[in-house]
């Protein structure tokens, strides 16, 4: 895993220091990953590429937003490969999602 996973104080700077606000959303964004992991895992198994895209983005703009870094570029790449009717490497990045989704569970339990 290169990078950072989340910057933080970044985040917090954008919602003016609200700590719990910040640790709220970022809970929100665990809830929603957890509720869409099977669906794309369904999608790259189907070759349902317009079905890879569409969560992929959705989930890259909510990670973005919360400056969840390396988890927003994971869910570029898939997004990508749904927009080029590929799922070559989809699973192997899937999974780094999931490596991503433990790690911040794992941050927001120690903050």
């Amino acid at each position: 895993m290169s990078g950072k996973l989340i910057d933080y104080q970044e985040a917090l700077d954008r919602l003016g220091g609200d700590e719990e606000f910040l640790n709220e959303l970022l809970q929100e964004l665990l809830i929603q990953i957890d509720q869409n992991f099977d669906e794309i895992k369904k999608a790259i198994e189907n070759k349902n590429y317009d079905e890879l895209k569409s969560i992929s983005h959705s989930l890259k703009g909510a990670s973005a937003n919360l400056n969840v870094t390396r988890m927003a570029n994971h869910f570029l790449t898939l997004e990508d490969l749904g927009t080029a009717n590929s799922i070559e490497g989809a699973s192997d990045i899937l999974h780094l999602v999931g490596q991503d989704r433990n790690e911040l569970e794992s941050f927001l339990n120690q903050n």
